[in-house]
């Protein structure tokens, strides 16, 4: 249904920034590399908007380096494609009729831009659409570019909108109030409301009221309003009931854990079958304020969306650096020369807080050595042949030839948890095995570095072995192509080579 559509896409948009520019190429030669800005455009594909009336258009962008970005500019258009006179558009505030000044961007920092556009009455729904060029240069060079398709409607429609959010700081075990403001700025009314917000990473969202659900599958809160939104009206949540937002005590840190909200229209059964759901709940309703005189009808019909990606807004509570020590886990290949045994290794965190989860600029990850006299058979989906981030050898086609791995870390490893990588490998015949080793990068929250290292060897039984537990199935990631964790991996890691540049230096 809709409504789950609309989760799984939030879901995968702390993922896209990762992903986004992994088809970039390296130049093929090297002496010293440097990581370049890189600015990235998150930006709606189309826009539907009803003539003669105007339409806000808003989207982001991201600095998906690891590096500061300097003298950013966004342009509007460009000699080639210029923006057509007919839509009407608005530059935002304080920007020419061409170009923003968006100024300097930290590392995975992020900025919200908005303009307008508002083609006239009568204008023909039946013209070709058009298209708004957008592109990013950072020290005038260039960075990013893509466009945002304009259909026009005389037809009309809903059209939800959220206010965006600002950006929050707060502590270890302290929480804050949200201001939400949903507007309806189509000129159809909406019968139902469903507010959906969705913390993925961390931050607990208060919501304890009656008429607020929490969808397990997707780990997010669902509340349902049974009255309309008129077109043109807004809402927003009383202060006396609000959206709230907590840092549990033990919240890793330093990160800036993203929070979703999103407004959709709900048709009459879905709010029917969620009031048979929760009619025994108990505790307050979390209501809707109305902050606009527009009255909607009676017993408005529900409709579609006309622009669903400006459904919802991100924003992101900032959290301060908290400490977990992590400590490599080892292991060995257990058997008989000749058997095909199983490892797990990878790290263990020592508390007191969870580790932080992977973003661009930070990311944990392990370097497994091989022992020798081992035949790699089968790996981890989240490992890739290589020594670090940026020492991923591409070339690799046969399992047979790795003796090095790099094994992302992917998720958020909870205080006192473990985070393990599955090898199989069988056991060959040769003199001696050296052992080998695994190593963890344990990022900023690291203090202590002499538990980093742990060894992986291979221990020879006389007549078999239980060694290892189970080999593990699929397909190796970075040889043969994935999905899920893999493709997470092998954004991450070819995201960061990605932006990396080689720069030859000429000695006089």
């Amino acid at each position: 249904m809709r409504l789950r559509a609309l989760f799984s896409r939030l879901a995968l948009t702390t993922t896209a920034a990762g992903l986004a520019v992994t088809g970039l190429a390296l130049p093929a030669q090297a002496a010293d590399e440097v990581e370049v800005p890189y600015i990235g455009i998150f930006s709606p594909e189309t826009v539907t908007v009803i003539n003669g009336q105007s339409k806000t258009v808003k989207f982001d962008l991201y600095n998906l380096s690891g590096v500061s970005a300097k003298d950013v500019v966004l342009t509007f258009g460009s000699a080639a494609k210029p923006i057509s006179p007919d839509l009407g558009f608005t530059a935002p505030a304080g920007c020419d009729a061409t170009s923003c000044a968006i100024g300097d961007l930290a590392p995975n920092q992020r900025r919200s831009v908005k303009f307008t556009i508002k083609p006239a009455a009568g204008a023909g729904a039946a013209d070709p659409a058009k298209t708004i060029a957008l592109s990013t240069t950072v020290g005038a060079q260039p960075s990013d570019e893509t466009s945002i398709t304009v259909v026009r409607t005389d037809k009309g429609g809903v059209d939800l909108e959220v206010e965006d959010v600002a950006d929050l700081k707060l502590a270890h075990g302290k929480s804050a109030d949200v201001p939400v403001l949903v507007r309806n700025t189509g000129n159809k009314d909406v019968a139902a409301l469903g507010l959906l917000v969705m913390a993925p990473y961390g931050v607990t969202p208060v919501l304890d009221y009656r008429n607020c659900e929490r969808d397990a599958d997707v780990g997010g809160f669902l509340c349902v309003f049974n009255e309309p939104l008129a077109g043109g009206g807004a809402f927003t949540l009383p202060k006396n009931t609000p959206l709230r937002v907590k840092v549990p005590s033990d919240a890793a840190g330093p990160f800036d854990y993203p929070v979703y909200i999103a407004a959709v229209g709900l048709t009459e059964k879905y709010v029917f079958d969620f009031a048979k759901r929760t009619a025994g709940a108990a505790g307050k309703e979390l209501s809707l304020e109305a902050v606009s005189s527009t009255s909607a009808a009676e017993e408005p019909e529900a409709a579609d969306d006309l622009n669903e990606d400006d459904n919802y807004t991100i924003f992101s509570v900032t959290v301060p650096k908290s400490t977990a020590e992590t400590a490599a886990v080892g292991g060995s290949f257990t058997g008989e020369i000749g058997e095909e045994r199983t490892a797990e290794v990878g790290l263990r965190n020592l508390g007191p807080s969870g580790t932080i989860p992977p973003s661009i600029t930070s990311l944990q990850y392990a370097h497994i050595k091989l022992p020798t006299g081992i035949e790699l058979m089968k790996l981890d989906e989240r490992c890739l042949p290589g020594t670090s981030l940026t020492e991923i050898d591409e070339s690799v086609t046969d399992l047979a030839e790795v003796t090095d791995l790099v094994c992302l870390v992917v998720d958020s490893v909870p205080n006192k948890g473990r985070y393990l990588f599955s090898l199989s490998a069988e056991i060959l015949d040769v003199a001696e095995h050296k052992a080998g080793s695994v190593s963890i990068n344990g990022g900023v929250q690291d203090k202590k570095k002499d538990n980093n290292k742990a060894a992986l060897t291979v221990k020879l039984t006389p007549s078999g072995g239980t060694g290892g537990g189970l080999p593990i199935t699929g397909a190796p990631a970075g040889l043969i192509a994935g999905g899920g964790a893999a493709l997470l991996a092998a954004g991450f890691i070819a995201f960061r080579a990605a932006r990396r540049r080689r720069i030859v230096t000429v000695a006089e």
